[in-house]
């Protein structure tokens, strides 16, 4: 048995002494909860349960514990103490559980069955349980999105679709400033931070995004200010507007179809698809799935944090007439191959290999 499984187990066991224990009438020995409906479920000393939901008050149960054949789960059944309506059953499994609204790991996960036969989803948590709380964000790591300058919001038209972005890490900062991709160095000293001047792409906006990029790439020069509340950035130069960001949820791989804009032809170069073929990825239960340009592939893949593997492909054996169809097919599945960093940034996948080349971009599907 591993130390997570051991941990459950011991978690479940201790409901099951605290339901026995005497304590206030009061006092919870469990708490359970869920979202979306918001719910409450609260187990107290003598086979009591109060049942709090969004839509109707709270609903006072006593009842009992029983055990289950399945391993590792017990139900709670009880009755409304006013006598008057349907069992209510509480599913208890010693699988950890998050609650989808912060980084807390719950020991326990509730089914509760209702009797007007709502089923909820949801966790479990011990008041009395010591919890570590988050640690505070820094500015290394997130990817932040920048969400007002001075005080206004950006104008979304200079923005061509994209988010203005920077992230932070190991003196390297890097983005997207509403027209072009920037990187460079910085230092940070307190609540200051020195920039290195900036290098990055060099191409021609609609006059909206060169306006945007400009007030960016301005506050991302010398040295600025820098304050954090929560997941809020703040860059305050000496003079001019300041640069207000929030920092994007972590990236996911899982769950999203990935348009490829950009692949390395294993020249050296990173070329779009060609007119006509669109190049896919999803990643889901270990294997990457998509469209080569001509075939369906499939492969394995591992990631564990921003390091990813990528096994062999396995393709249908279409042959299409398209000029260069088929080589661009080989180009882009042996780049794949190659894959073992990933991060997403205002919604672009970037893959590259261990010496650093990229190996490919691309954007989420929007729906």
């Amino acid at each position: 048995m591993n130390a997570g499984m051991s941990q459950s187990v011991a978690a479940l066991a201790l409901f099951l002494v605290a339901c026995s224990l005497p304590v206030r009438a009061t006092e919870a020995s469990l708490i359970c909860f869920g979202n979306e409906p918001s719910w409450g479920l609260s187990f107290t000393a003598n086979g009591r349960a109060r049942l709090e939901l969004a839509d109707r008050g709270a609903v006072e149960y006593r009842g009992r514990e029983t055990g289950l054949a399945a391993p590792k789960e017990r139900a709670w059944r009880g009755r409304p103490t006013s006598g008057r309506g349907g069992e209510l059953v509480g599913f208890l499994s010693d699988a950890t559980c998050s609650d989808n609204m912060s980084e807390v790991q719950h020991p326990l996960t509730a089914r509760v069955s209702l009797p007007d036969g709502r089923l909820l989803v949801g966790c479990c948590r011990f008041p009395s349980a010591a919890r570590t709380p988050p640690p505070a964000m820094t500015i290394e790591g997130p990817t932040w999105r920048l969400t007002a300058i001075g005080g206004g919001k950006p104008d979304p038209a200079g923005q061509t679709g994209r988010p203005v972005t920077a992230r932070f890490e190991a003196g390297r900062v890097d983005g997207f400033s509403g027209c072009n991709q920037f990187f460079g160095g910085y230092t940070i000293d307190g609540d200051r931070i020195s920039f290195a001047p900036l290098a990055g792409t060099m191409m021609a906006c609609a006059a909206p995004a060169m306006a945007l990029e400009k007030s960016v790439q301005g506050v991302l020069a010398g040295t600025v200010r820098y304050a954090i509340d929560g997941d809020r950035l703040t860059l305050t130069p000496a003079t001019g507007a300041a640069l207000a960001f929030q920092a994007e949820p972590p990236p996911t791989l899982a769950g999203v179809v990935w348009h490829v804009t950009g692949f390395n032809n294993g020249r050296d170069a990173v070329v779009g698809p060609l007119v006509g073929t669109d190049l896919t990825l999803s990643f889901a239960d270990g294997m990457v799935r998509g469209h080569a340009g001509c075939n369906s592939f499939r492969a394995p893949y591992s990631s564990d944090g921003e390091r990813m593997t990528v096994g062999p492909a396995l393709t249908t054996r279409k042959a299409c007439a398209g000029e260069g169809v088929m080589q661009q097919e080989q180009e882009f599945l042996a780049a794949l191959a190659t894959a073992t960093k990933w991060s997403v940034r205002g919604g672009m996948l970037d893959v590259h290999r261990a010496d650093g080349q990229r190996v490919l971009n691309a954007n989420a599907e929007t729906r």
